[in-house]
């Protein structure tokens, strides 16, 4: 990949670096000639990428806590970042377990995120993406619109959409360089959590049932590399959406949704195992959306930016990582 003069030898954060999502993003960046620092949660396990090869030079592991105020202060004092990706969030965690004790996930997406705009005020980096999610949005008209307030419905949604009214606060209080994304669902190789596709993907591989929940959603779906592509664009833009007063909320998915089955379905004939009948199981998830996908045309109208990769194609290299891995063991 050609390196671009933007990241050359650019000091570069990412917090959540070693998640599925982070581990692509600070790849990406690393072969754009950037130096890449990632955040790595003390005690946790790196996703399944790292397990395949080596860390580049130009990228760094540090191991610490997002909630650590004076850790994360000396951080950026340290290391003279430039730019920040801020994907550190506990995750949505399936089957309802999150109502249980709401409380790890505010104080990780809320006090994790303003730690982190603090010490972006605190030593002036040139920009800083929040990661969000589509999920802010609850059960508002479909497509949704940036311009759209939040509601959420659970604990998760809730904490990022507190973390998202900070970021935009300091954004137009301190005048920070400050853009919040919002992505929907997305997949490819690498991903270890047990949403659909993957999940749908191993059971099969394993020549299992794949599992089709009774509740019946809709949703839209992204591929990894198109939602690396809208992070690098994204952070490349800031300082012109700046100079123009653009708002700083993108959005960022395809214009197509799928229920639950047409995904399963698209595997099943992928994998060519037709023959195989999904096996249905009773959602556990309280107030699941019937449907959630958003509008991108902001991100092409003012970034350049729209999805390259068709759900099949993304399936088919999806499966493809799959089956290499398994081969491996």
């Amino acid at each position: 990949m050609k390196i671009k003069k933007f990241w050359n030898n650019k000091r570069v954060f990412i917090t959540g670096g070693s998640g599925f999502i982070g581990q692509a993003l600070s790849k990406r960046l690393a072969e754009l000639g950037a130096r890449v620092y990632i955040l790595h949660k003390t005690g946790d396990k790196p996703g399944l990428l790292s397990e395949d090869q080596p860390l580049p030079k130009n990228q760094v592991i540090i191991e610490g806590e997002i909630c650590d105020t004076r850790f994360i202060d000396n951080l950026f004092k340290k290391n003279n970042f430039e730019i920040c990706f801020h994907l550190a969030a506990k995750p949505l965690v399936l089957e309802g377990k999150e109502n249980e004790s709401p409380l790890s996930t505010f104080e990780v997406n809320i006090m994790g995120t303003l730690n982190i705009l603090e010490a972006v005020r605190r030593h002036k980096i040139q920009g800083l993406v929040v990661a969000s999610t589509a999920h802010v949005y609850g059960e508002s008209k479909l497509p949704f619109l940036e311009k759209y307030l939040p509601q959420p419905s659970s604990p998760y949604e809730t904490s990022k959409a507190c973390a998202d009214i900070l970021a935009q606060t300091y954004n137009k209080y301190y005048k920070l360089p400050v853009a919040i994304a919002r992505f929907v669902n997305i997949y490819g190789p690498g991903d270890s959590n047990k949403r659909i596709i993957p999940k749908t993907i191993q059971l099969l591989l394993q020549n299992q049932s794949p599992e089709l929940y009774d509740v019946e959603t809709k949703r839209s779906y992204l591929h990894i590399d198109d939602a690396v592509d809208g992070y690098v664009t994204l952070a490349e833009k800031l300082e012109e959406l700046r100079e123009k007063n653009a708002n700083i909320i993108y959005n960022f998915g395809s214009n197509k949704i799928y229920s639950n089955k047409d995904i399963i379905n698209k595997i099943l004939i992928l994998m060519k195992r037709e023959d195989i009948i999904p096996k249905v199981i009773k959602s556990t998830r309280e107030k699941e959306i019937a449907a959630q996908y958003v509008s991108s045309a902001k991100a092409k109208r003012n970034l350049g930016w729209s999805p390259k990769i068709s759900i099949e194609e993304g399936l088919e290299n999806t499966i493809k990582w799959y089956r290499k891995k398994i081969d491996k063991k």
